[in-house]
């Protein structure tokens, strides 16, 4: 089982919902960015954007490496109040990529359906 998040940009408040592994396997193969339609959650009507997730082993995707599985990359950040520049560091990240491996999506409502997000069984969680 994974976790949809889903965003609501009116109210401000997500939404959790689980879906089984049919439905993420009819997503594999799809990419950040990309709209949805809201049917793979039990909520016609609706369109989504796909903004993230991360997968079942905790790594996050990221938007700009094209791939379907992790890969490690030096990335450069400034840490503490004095900010020491240049300070690199090996991190793992999941391609842009959803495949079987996806634990959590992060998504956002860009098309509202004919029903109220209450009453799609949803349960509410805060942001």
């Amino acid at each position: 089982m994974a976790v949809a998040v889903i965003a609501d940009k009116k109210t401000g408040k997500t939404y959790k919902k689980e879906f089984s592994d049919d439905v993420l396997g009819s997503l594999t193969g799809r990419r950040l960015g990309e709209e949805i339609d809201g049917i793979f959650f039990d909520m016609p009507g609706y369109k989504m954007k796909i903004t993230g997730g991360s997968a079942k082993d905790g790594f996050p995707m990221r938007k700009d490496l094209p791939i379907m599985g992790k890969k490690r990359l030096l990335i450069t950040y400034e840490r503490g109040e004095k900010a020491k520049k240049g300070i690199r560091k090996r991190v793992t990240f999941r391609g842009n990529v959803i495949g079987s491996d996806i634990a959590q999506l992060n998504l956002v409502i860009t098309q509202y359906g004919p029903k109220p997000l209450e009453e799609n069984n949803t349960t509410e969680g805060e942001q």
